[in-house]
C-alpha cells in the first residue's frame, strides 16, 4: 500500500515528472518552467498548501495539492484541492483515496471550514471517488482571469 507525505525539495525532479504526466493527460501542456515555478513554492512554504505525494515500491506514484485560503460564505478557512493525479498502473487501487483523506484530514487540522475541489464535466471517473469522500456538486460557475 501507498504512504503519504508532504513533498521536500529532494523529490522535485520526481514531482516533476508525474506533474508532466498530469498535464499531458489533461491536454493542458504546460512547460517545465512553468511546472517548477508552481511546483516549489509549495514545497518550500507550507502555508500556502500542501504538495502530497502517494510513495509505493521506492517510487513516486501519485499527488495532490491543497492550497489554504479564506472565505465569507464559508465562515472562515477553507481549502482547494487544486490537482490530483495518480499513474495508469496505480489507479484503482485506493491511491487516490489516501492521498485525498490524508489532505481532507491536513485541511481539518488547520481548522478549514470547507474544501473545494474542480473537476471536468467530461471526467465522470474522478467523481465517483469525490462523491465516495463526501463531495457535493454546486451551481457554481468557476471563472477565471489570468493578470
Amino acid at each position: 500500500m501507498a504512504t503519504i507525505r508532504r513533498a521536500m525539495p529532494a523529490d522535485g525532479p520526481a514531482i516533476m515528472a508525474l506533474l508532466a504526466a498530469y498535464s499531458k493527460e489533461v491536454e493542458t501542456n504546460l512547460d517545465e518552467d512553468h511546472l517548477a515555478a508552481a511546483m516549489m513554492p509549495l514545497i518550500e512554504r507550507p502555508e500556502l498548501g500542501d504538495l502530497l505525494i502517494a510513495e509505493q515500491n521506492g517510487s513516486l506514484v501519485g499527488y495532490v495539492v491543497i492550497t489554504w485560503g479564506w472565505g465569507i460564505e464559508s465562515g472562515g478557512a477553507e481549502a482547494l484541492v487544486d490537482e490530483m493525479f495518480v499513474t495508469d498502473a496505480y489507479r484503482n487501487q485506493g491511491v487516490g483515496t489516501l492521498l485525498m483523506a490524508t489532505a481532507i484530514e491536513n485541511a481539518r487540522a488547520r481548522e478549514v471550514k470547507v474544501v473545494f475541489l474542480e473537476t471536468e464535466s467530461d471526467n465522470p471517473e474522478s467523481r465517483v471517488l469525490y462523491d465516495r469522500l463526501g463531495f457535493e456538486l454546486e451551481s457554481s460557475i468557476w471563472m477565471s482571469r489570468k493578470i
